[in-house]
């Protein structure tokens, strides 16, 4: 009689677990793309620091640990036409960035080791509810220590070119 009843328990158990797993599966939510924005799908608050190129003042979050830049500018709703993300890097290097979870649209500038523009990429579709197969990534052609992320379109507003030099305090330039 004790192990039916014990059996039974373990039963009935197991039946609310298997249950409320289905209720949470039936959702039909993406992890991607939230319903409701939690601490972790909030866009990060970074630094910033004054910075200019071509003339042109900027005020730029610096991503420097690999978990700031890993999350870059994921889930941000908008970026004013003087803001940006510069991704710091120790050494130049290939570098190859994709928009998993990037609501808005971006151009991307690499940079060298002396902060001269090497290349650009514009207009990078966002990427915010899509899973990670089957987002492009947008590949530097040659080594760069630095890559800025600015609004769409801010490439050619500022009338950047190859050999551009980026102004900012290079003690600010340090990577993890």
């Amino acid at each position: 009689m004790k192990n039916q009843t014990f059996l039974i328990y373990c039963l009935m158990l197991v039946s609310i677990f298997c249950s409320s797993c289905q209720a949470d599966s039936s959702a039909g939510t993406h992890p991607s793309a939230p319903s409701v924005l939690n601490a972790d799908q909030a866009p990060q608050i970074l630094p910033k620091a004054d910075a200019s190129i071509s003339g042109h003042q900027l005020k730029l979050m610096l991503a420097r640990s690999a978990d700031e830049k890993a999350k870059g500018l994921m889930f941000f709703d908008s970026l004013s036409e003087n803001e940006g993300m510069l991704f710091v890097y120790p050494a130049p290097r290939l570098m190859s960035f994709w928009m998993y979870n990037t609501k808005i649209e971006l151009d991307l500038v690499f940079f060298s080791d002396q902060l001269l523009v090497t290349e650009f990429i514009e207009a990078m579709q966002p990427g915010y509810g899509l899973l990670p197969s089957q987002l492009p990534r947008y590949v530097s052609q040659q080594p760069a220590q630095y890559a800025l992320e600015l609004k769409s379109g801010m490439i050619k507003q500022l009338g950047l070119a190859v050999g551009d030099r980026l102004d900012i305090p290079i003690t600010l330039l340090y990577s993890d």
